[in-house]
């Protein structure tokens, strides 16, 4: 049974591959998730996106999960303790899976509902879900690639419904068994009693949590690639980096879509250990505890990245500079605009109070932009 508390499962990201063999049987049930999946996105009606992705989850039941041990290692600087008390609040568990396609994608579909629900709860602007959608559709066609249900497991050669190619609207400038379909999403489901602000702050955080793990997929795909100077494959993949990029910023947006005022009053004390409305244990929660993220940065671009992208062939040079951009105007902006939005300018984090928090992450877009730009391209 799925956890209470638990409204999501991730893979832990050690255990997140550029590919999997699959079983002929686990192979189709994937495949026909992905192609609801994309039947989903492509309808106008909420409803009915909403009925057509709950249509898919039991393509992929059951799911069985195996629960980290007590004292799991990060593989990063970030403390176990730090990741379990931010899973706790955002309703996630990091899990090992006897079969990681399943619950990855059963992950995708789950961070598309609560994608879905924010849409049903807030006015979002049409841009950033516009972005967010093709983040998605990008999402699925790489999930076929990496598990070789298309043709030939490259986008170019996946059927229609599963390929999602970059378009106009990317701006220029102990085991136990998770029944994923419990708890599906219904017409208006956030009017609950939890508070919708808080529901949609963590609903748009497990968009983002599942993007980032399409960025580790994707890189470690590209990383083969480039290695096995499979060039066309390592294009495929740059592309796919950039569209998941402009897509992370923009959920980001979206995710705190309310005023300074709201997230003072009904988010950020949630958030703040000792406060009377508190939901955490032992200590305040910051963006730093986000383990796929913390695992993405210092595992995936400093170890298996960085000597790629200094040594990238000059023929994938044009698609990394997109991918550079769509770092620093999608991910990055969207994350320094939010922040700015709730006082990030003129206070600092839950964490690290005496520091600027827009200071700090203008720091870290510095220091990632090291390891991500074109050489010679880097001011």
């Amino acid at each position: 049974m799925m956890s209470e508390k638990v409204k999501i499962y991730l893979l832990q990201p050690q255990e997140l591959l550029s590919c999997y063999k699959l079983s002929q049987p686990v192979a189709a049930s994937v495949r026909l998730a992905l192609e609801q999946f994309q039947q989903a996105m492509a309808v106008d009606s909420l409803q009915q996106a909403i009925s057509l992705t709950n249509a898919a989850l039991p393509q992929l039941e059951p799911v069985e999960t195996i629960p980290l041990s007590e004292n799991f290692s990060t593989d990063t600087p970030l403390k176990c303790e730090e990741v379990k008390e931010l899973n706790q609040y955002m309703e996630i568990a990091h899990v090992k899976a006897k079969e990681p396609a399943k619950l990855i994608t059963a992950s995708a579909l789950k961070a598309y509902l609560g994608f879905l629900e924010m849409r049903e709860s807030l006015t979002l602007d049409p841009a950033d879900v516009k972005l967010v959608v093709a983040g998605f559709q990008s999402h699925a066609s790489l999930l076929a690639r990496v598990f070789n249900v298309g043709s030939a497991g490259s986008r170019n050669d996946i059927t229609p419904e599963l390929r999602a190619p970059l378009t106009q609207s990317f701006p220029e400038s102990a085991t136990s068994q998770l029944v994923v379909g419990e708890e599906r999403v219904s017409k208006n489901l956030l009017t609950n009693t939890e508070n919708v602000l808080l529901r949609v702050w963590k609903r748009g955080h497990w968009v983002f949590f599942v993007f980032t793990e399409g960025l580790i997929l994707c890189f470690r795909r590209l990383a083969a690639a480039v290695r096995s100077g499979d060039l066309d494959t390592a294009k495929i993949e740059l592309e796919t980096a950039s569209e998941l990029m402009w897509a992370s910023g923009a959920s980001m947006k979206l995710t705190g879509n309310f005023s300074k005022q709201e997230y003072i009053c009904e988010v950020r004390p949630t958030m703040t250990h000792g406060h009377v409305q508190s939901l955490v244990q032992s200590v305040s929660l910051s963006g730093v505890m986000t383990w796929d993220h913390d695992y993405l940065v210092n595992v995936v671009w400093k170890k298996e990245l960085l000597s790629v992208f200094q040594t990238l062939p000059s023929s994938l040079l044009a698609e990394h500079e997109k991918f550079v951009r769509a770092y620093k105007e999608g991910l990055s902006a969207g994350h320094k605009s939010v922040c700015v939005k709730f006082g990030g300018d003129t206070m600092g984090s839950l964490r690290d109070p005496h520091n600027i928090a827009a200071d700090t992450l203008e720091k870290f877009e510095q220091s990632r932009l090291r390891l991500l730009a074109p050489p010679g391209q880097f001011q």
